[in-house]
């Protein structure tokens, strides 16, 4: 025993001073600025697509994980250097990443924990740390466009969930799913599952992440956010000392772009609240060593804990800017609600463009242009802005004619790069054709089939701009 007791003594001295040599070796490189950076995938463009993945981090944060080889999801573009990543390290919460490697997240449903008798604080994914509760998958990912889900309970940092229905045990849980075409511009669709869907829920929040290294301002134009409405007006909103400034121009603004130090920057366009006030707001007060709010419990953090302010870079941190719809909820209105659960949509995806240049793209959304479809081939279900596509039936199931409809655009209602969901076409390839000249399959037309148990639908994306009609023929290629 004596023998054992001094080999274990003796192991247990060697592994000291091992462990004493990592934590110098991690200390230095952390000295020297070489902390581990927030993991987005390969730098630069890559073919347009949906991809499992296991995005690593840093080797002891990565080891406790139980997780198999594709636990995360990247999405890619084949312009630009941006992503579309949904990440352990952020609970999954979905985050835009720049080609400057900016994180940015449009948030999650959230709720007040003192409402429930069983929580208390902010009940919300964040507070997931080990991702119990969420949960990613791809749905579609051909060509033409990505279908992402992701589904998640808000808890709060006890894992608790809110608002138990004594009946059926059930809690809150939410589904979003993240509609994604090649433009690098998609619709977020949020279903919150509840039995207390009256009460107080939070469905969008700005919020910038920071790599280990950068402080709020080394990512954040001064001029943080663009708001712009229907009507043309727009205005840039500066944070200072006291940080950030009082929104209330323009007017039923529903449009925004979040000013980011890259080349491409997040944007966010939801249904406009029509006369009845100001919904987009700033998130108020900073930190003490910033001019923004700065925040280090998450994401990436493992401790039970909200709302620690940030006192240095050395850890990755957040930053709130703006809500939608945070103190007026009925301004942002409900897509669709049932007794026990409330969706909502909104448009959202990465511009080079000003917040006023994102009009025509809110209007080809919010007032898509009339489609009429010749022949009795096909019929038209009309337009689904949930996933901003034009919805057509082949009534020949899985025996597909020549498509041709004609789409009435003009400067209220313009054609900005339209999908065309085509039920029932079958596994036949697609021609197109754009007023009388043929377009050849690539850059500027995208397909693929979404196979269901019923038969195989095709996709269609077209990158055109137009204000004026335009005769779109989809041809079936055997």
């Amino acid at each position: 025993m004596m023998i054992s007791r001094n080999i274990s003594q003796s192991y247990a001295h060697v592994w000291c001073i091992a462990l004493a040599g990592v934590f110098f070796m991690v200390n230095c490189s952390h000295a020297r600025g070489e902390r581990s950076q927030m993991p987005s995938g390969p730098k630069g463009p890559g073919r347009f697509g949906a991809y499992y993945a296991k995005l690593e981090y840093d080797s002891a944060w990565d080891k406790p994980w139980r997780v198999g080889e594709h636990p995360d999801v990247v999405v890619r573009f084949d312009a630009g250097g941006h992503k579309f990543v949904f990440w352990r390290g952020t609970s999954f919460i979905p985050c835009w990443v720049t080609d400057t490697d900016i994180w940015y997240t449009n948030e999650f449903v959230e709720r007040r924990g003192h409402q429930s008798p069983n929580t208390d604080g902010c009940c919300e994914p964040i507070s997931d740390k080990q991702c119990r509760f969420s949960h990613v998958r791809i749905i579609e990912n051909n060509d033409a466009r990505v279908v992402v889900h992701w589904r998640y309970a808000p808890v709060d940092v006890g894992y608790n969930q809110p608002f138990i229905d004594p009946a059926t045990g059930w809690s809150d849980w939410v589904d979003e799913y993240y509609t994604i075409y090649p433009d690098a511009i998609g619709v977020r669709k949020i279903t919150a599952h509840t039995s207390r869907p009256d009460l107080w829920m939070e469905w969008q929040e700005a919020i910038v992440l920071h790599q280990p290294g950068r402080r709020p301002e080394d990512n954040i134009e001064l001029g943080a956010v663009s708001v712009a409405n229907m009507q043309g007006q727009s205005k840039t909103y500066y944070w200072t000392k006291r940080g950030a400034p009082k929104f209330g121009e323009p007017k039923d603004g529903n449009i925004q772009r979040i000013n980011l130090k890259a080349k491409a920057a997040p944007f966010t366009v939801v249904s406009p609240p029509a006369g009845e006030g100001s919904m987009i707001t700033p998130y108020e007060g900073h930190a003490p060593i910033s001019k923004f709010q700065w925040w280090n419990h998450w994401p990436v953090s493992q401790d039970a804990s909200d709302g620690t302010t940030a006192k240095s870079a050395e850890k990755p941190s957040c930053s709130s800017l703006s809500h939608i719809a945070l103190f007026k909820p009925k301004l942002w209105k409900d897509y669709a609600r049932g007794e026990k659960w409330r969706t909502k949509i909104m448009l959202h995806g990465m511009t080079e463009k000003k917040a006023a240049d994102l009009i025509p793209l809110a209007k080809s959304w919010l007032r898509a242009p009339d489609l009429v479809v010749e022949g009795e081939a096909f019929v038209s279900e009309g337009y689904d802005p949930t996933e901003r596509a034009f919805q057509l039936i082949n009534k020949k199931d899985g025996s597909p004619g020549k498509l041709r409809v004609r789409i009435a655009g003009d400067e209220e209602r313009p054609i900005i790069n339209p999908a065309f969901v085509i039920k029932n076409w079958g596994e036949s390839h697609a021609a197109l054709m754009l007023d009388g000249a043929k377009v050849k399959q690539g850059e500027k037309f995208r397909f693929g089939h979404r196979r269901t148990l019923e038969g195989s639908d095709l996709i269609v994306w077209l990158k055109v701009e137009s204000t004026r009609r335009m005769a779109v023929s989809i041809i079936p290629v055997k």
